[in-house]
């Protein structure tokens, strides 16, 4: 029982407590918890008549926003235990879901009561505000000036490397990606890949998760990251688009690529606001 207790704590209690790199057992868990989590979040709307479509998926994009800034404001030790811990991975992402789940079933009813006239765009409404609010917060509170060269190298590189997939996707047979949701997918894998690239090797920041700081060491540079995840999600968005074709009930579609917008834009914006707030 000491045993397992030890190893709990060794890797998984530990890297919350001290915000360190993740391991591959942490690693493996969070993956299974999040596509059980998918999984269950989306039975749940159903039952709640909750519509999952490219409309909500754009939506809840600024809730994936306020996240990352929430994140960099506990980076930026503007928090103390234990309020702390909650915004490390993986509880972070519990703190959002609740808040946005919150918010979305609060903008139904008031759409309900006629309050309202669409709460789809209330809900997207609300988490540009809190994003906005916690940009206002690392703002005031930051100690070291802008680095904003990051943010137009980084931004600038993102979206021409974006556009150009969308202007060839008709020549290898893949015209969808030219959809906002698909294209914002990509260019969420994109932002992530040059965010880390810049700030592991132009920057000195360390790259906490395993599998992409081994490929970093062992090619010698970050860039190969930019190639790779751009390979690996246009790959993830065929095999989505291909499975999905026959489907009447495309929720399980919008939803998978939700969670690819959330696992690239949500570390790409950290590495973005970390680097531009010099934490």
């Amino acid at each position: 029982m000491n045993g397992l207790i030890d190893f709990i704590n060794r890797n998984y209690i530990e890297g919350i407590i001290n915000d360190t790199s993740y391991n591959h057992f942490d690693m493996i868990t969070y993956v299974i918890i999040l596509f059980v989590g998918i999984y269950a979040v989306l039975k749940l709307l159903s039952k709640l008549r909750i519509k999952v479509d490219e409309e909500f998926v754009i939506a809840t994009i600024p809730f994936i926003f306020m996240g990352s800034v929430f994140r960099v404001i506990e980076d930026a030790d503007l928090l103390k235990p234990p309020v702390k811990y909650f915004f490390i991975t993986p509880l972070i992402y519990f703190v959002i879901f609740t808040i946005c789940f919150g918010i979305l079933l609060f903008t139904k009813y008031l759409e309900k009561l006629r309050k309202i006239k669409n709460y789809i765009y209330t809900y997207a409404i609300a988490g540009l505000v809190l994003s906005l609010s916690g940009i206002a917060i690392l703002s005031f509170y930051r100690s070291t000036d802008l680095n904003l060269h990051v943010l137009v190298y980084s931004l600038l590189s993102a979206i021409a490397l974006t556009g150009f997939i969308k202007g060839i996707s008709p020549l290898i047979g893949m015209t969808y990606l030219r959809g906002r949701m698909y294209s914002f997918a990509v260019f969420s894998f994109v932002l992530d890949s040059f965010t880390t690239y810049i700030g592991v090797d132009l920057l000195g920041y360390t790259n906490k998760h395993p599998f992409s700081a081994f490929l970093t060491s062992f090619v010698g540079t970050g860039a190969i990251l930019i190639p790779l995840s751009l390979i690996l999600v246009m790959v993830i968005i065929f095999l989505l688009e291909k499975d999905s074709r026959d489907d009447k009930n495309k929720d399980e579609k919008y939803m998978l690529t939700l969670t690819l917008i959330v696992l690239g834009f949500s570390m790409g914006v950290r590495n973005l606001l970390a680097m531009i707030f010099g934490v």
